[in-house]
């Protein structure tokens, strides 16, 4: 299924945020990390092994790809924090930021695979 707009996402997400920790903002850029493709690493034994990545290939293929940031995931009450400090039980452990490209697709990606897009313009 391809997203084009946010009532596509079947995910709880929101459009609506504004807390100071969040590393992305509605209406900022981002860039899709090369950490979503597959990395080859050193095994014990001293050999090179393939990497693999648990990203899937549609979104490893906008690896270096700029987007705007459209919505955020969201606990059920509309909080995009964890839940921790509440319940005594973590709810939560990434924050996954959806992400509209030139094209217009949307994709999910962690916000650990994401960081700010090279910008020219002035700051605001």
């Amino acid at each position: 299924m391809t997203y084009k707009n946010l009532h596509d996402i079947k995910a709880r997400v929101t459009a609506r945020w504004k807390h100071p920790k969040c590393k992305f903002q509605r209406g900022t850029f981002a860039e899709v990390s090369a950490q979503v493709l597959p990395r080859q690493y050193v095994r014990h034994d001293g050999k090179i092994a393939p990497g693999n990545s648990y990203v899937s290939k549609k979104k490893q293929s906008r690896a270096g790809q700029v987007g705007e940031v459209l919505a955020v995931s969201c606990l059920p009450d509309g909080r995009i924090r964890n839940n921790e400090f509440r319940t005594g039980q973590p709810t939560r452990m990434f924050t996954r930021y959806y992400i509209q490209f030139s094209d217009g697709e949307i994709l999910g990606y962690e916000s650990h695979h994401l960081k700010p897009a090279f910008d020219l313009r002035t700051p605001r």
